[in-house]
């Protein structure tokens, strides 16, 4: 019961924090990034938080665009931001900027102390 109340609450703070990622403004990329292995779209597969782990109660999808912009979508709810690359993955650029490291097949954010996992869709 413990456990699901934990993930339950890092999920509210999870998915606060990503809209807030997402509602930054977004002026529009200036690079082509069309060849970057981030372009695409990515699905939130699971959330750990020190030996925890599970999955998040809200679906969470990243549209990376080839422009420097992207999309947060989560239940009907599309938000707008614009990413760039960084030495081991990218970051978004907003109220609150994220930054997904690479691990190789997958990208991981941390927010609030939250690891979430993000894997490409084909």
């Amino acid at each position: 019961m413990k456990k699901i109340l934990s993930i339950t609450l890092v999920t509210i703070l999870v998915f606060s924090a990503l809209v807030l990622t997402a509602c930054g403004g977004s002026s529009g990329g200036s690079e082509d990034l069309s060849n970057s292995k981030y372009v695409g779209t990515w699905k939130n597969t699971g959330i750990s938080m020190g030996t925890e782990s599970g999955k998040l109660d809200v679906e969470f999808t990243l549209v990376i665009k080839g422009d420097g912009t992207g999309e947060l979508v989560s239940e009907g709810e599309t938000s707008s931001f614009t990413w760039k690359p960084v030495d081991k993955g990218f970051k978004t650029d907003g109220d609150m900027k994220l930054t997904f490291t690479d691990d190789g097949d997958n990208i991981k954010a941390t927010i609030i102390g939250a690891d979430l996992t993000f894997e490409k869709q084909k």
